[in-house]
């Protein structure tokens, strides 16, 4: 098992590294080089997202997701970020996968605070790109956070990249990597 994990995370690995050089203009654009955005529906985007989070986070009851308002940008600066389809957020909730939202401030170092009963991560995604074929990539940046009152749990940050493929109606992730162009 521990060498098909590493054969897909070397896979993974020279995916990303092959994208980085084809034809987008801008040399900031740290996700998703290259690639084009995947036009998907809300619910299946939901459905993507939900798998990605499921590869993240060990899901259950006492894990509150909250969704960042505005998408992972392809650039490594945050600005110009465009805003989470309203469907998609709605179709998140609806699923159970996320509790509801929180913007933290932009270039908050501390643990963040959300209006939310319980700690627990603030995740961002970026839109879906198309690797090739029926494989997508995601892109997402969580924070842990606290509730608005209480004490903090220490800062956490981490950025990942996901390939995923859909077999008989379902979205499984196929590679993971640590993004090294990603949040510190």
């Amino acid at each position: 098992m521990n060498t098909r994990r590493w054969c897909l995370g070397a896979a993974l690995a020279a995916s990303l590294a092959g994208c980085a050089g084809a034809g987008d203009a801008g040399r900031d654009v740290v996700r998703g080089r290259g690639l084009a955005v995947a036009a998907l529906p809300p619910a299946t985007e939901a459905r993507v997202d939900e798998a990605v989070f499921g590869a993240a986070f060990e899901r259950g009851p006492g894990l509150t997701l909250l969704l960042h308002p505005r998408r992972l940008p392809r650039t490594a600066a945050d600005t110009g970020a465009s805003p989470v389809p309203a469907a998609l957020a709605a179709a998140l909730r609806e699923r159970g996968v996320v509790r509801g939202s929180c913007e933290p401030p932009p270039d908050e170092r501390d643990t963040p605070r959300c209006d939310a009963a319980a700690a627990g991560y603030v995740v961002r995604v970026s839109d879906p790109f198309r690797v090739a074929g029926d494989t997508l990539q995601v892109y997402l940046a969580a924070a842990r956070f606290a509730p608005l009152t209480g004490p903090k749990p220490e800062a956490l940050r981490l950025e990942k990249v996901y390939q995923l493929v859909e077999a008989r109606g379902r979205w499984r992730v196929v590679g993971e990597a640590r993004d090294p162009a990603g949040a510190p």
